[in-house]
């Protein structure tokens, strides 16, 4: 095969939130509720006429040996899903990473789906999946969660459920017409202009009984969601940022919360912060987008939903 284009969406989280941890599922069982957006990783490979490993990412690298390249995740991906020659590898991400939209697990997902689509082979959503979590929280020892690479290669809007004893479901929510133009449209993303690690914050450990009311919150979510209650949704996105505040130290920032007030101040229903917070992106539910917009006085990121996962191009 000459060369392979491939995508995977990045995701807003909706709720549950540090239940995908092994750290809390393998004993408690996790739940998360989140839908894909379309904005993406992308990533071309090509093996034709490569004398080294050309990788092309925020980094130029050029390397004879996969186990020399510095990028944690291509360095594994190469280690781990490609035994042929050099190849050259570009990738572009439509967010930056460590902002809370799962920029992480969908590239891992995306070199993945690569490498093992340009050898010939493809994986089903759920091993996909699996791959990833299996590269970034085994391999590269990260202290994340699983549902960023789930819905990276899922899509969609979906409820996961993470068993004590390793399974996954990743079910497809039932809501309407109405709440996923509201998705699309009265839930705004907007930068707190700081990026974060989310395996430092997750690694400094969670207050188990706020995590098990996120896990409780995102059950909550799922049924207003599928319930067409945007109301509710609204007051459990206040329920979710006061748990992630008891989650972790360092989750809410004294800008985040300034942000949040001014978006509740211009009309806003709900904030929640994504990823595992300290920075990136906040979620606003608002019934008067444009109001809020100008309230805050800074561009949001225009989304709209992916219903595919990732998906070869070519």
């Amino acid at each position: 095969m000459g060369a392979v284009v491939v995508r995977a969406p990045l995701r807003v989280a909706l709720g549950g939130g540090g239940t995908d941890l092994p750290s809390y599922y393998r004993e408690h069982g996790g739940l998360v509720v989140s839908t894909a957006i379309d904005k993406y990783v992308h990533m071309t490979v090509s093996a034709r006429f490569q004398e080294r490993f050309l990788l092309k990412h925020l980094e130029w690298e050029e390397v004879d040996d996969p186990r020399d390249v510095n990028h944690p995740i291509l360095r594994a991906a190469l280690i781990h899903h490609w035994d042929g020659g050099p190849i050259e590898l570009a990738s572009v991400g439509d967010a930056p990473p460590g902002t809370g939209l799962g920029s992480s697990g969908a590239y891992t997902v995306c070199a993945i789906k690569a490498l093992t689509r340009l050898a010939g082979r493809d994986l089903d959503p759920g091993e996909l999946a699996e791959a990833a979590c299996h590269l970034e929280i085994d391999v590269i020892g990260r202290s994340i969660g699983k549902q960023d690479q789930y819905a990276a290669a899922f899509g969609g809007v979906r409820a996961y459920r993470f068993d004590p004893g390793g399974g996954v479901e990743a079910r497809e929510l039932a809501i309407s017409d109405r709440m996923r133009a509201a998705l699309r449209d009265q839930f705004l993303l907007f930068y707190t202009g700081q990026k974060r690690s989310a395996s430092d914050i997750l690694g400094a450990g969670q207050t188990e009984e706020a995590v098990h009311r996120l896990k409780e919150l995102a059950a909550e979510t799922c049924a207003a969601l599928e319930a067409d209650d945007l109301a509710r949704v609204a007051g459990l996105m206040h329920e979710h940022w006061d748990a992630k505040r008891l989650r972790a130290p360092g989750t809410v920032t004294e800008e985040m919360d300034a942000l949040r007030e001014r978006a509740l101040g211009a009309g806003a229903g709900g904030v929640i912060s994504l990823g595992a917070g300290g920075g990136g992106f906040l979620l606003v539910y608002s019934p008067d987008p444009e109001r809020t917009r100008a309230a805050l006085g800074i561009a949001d990121l225009e989304f709209g939903l992916d219903e595919r996962g990732c998906t070869a191009l070519t």
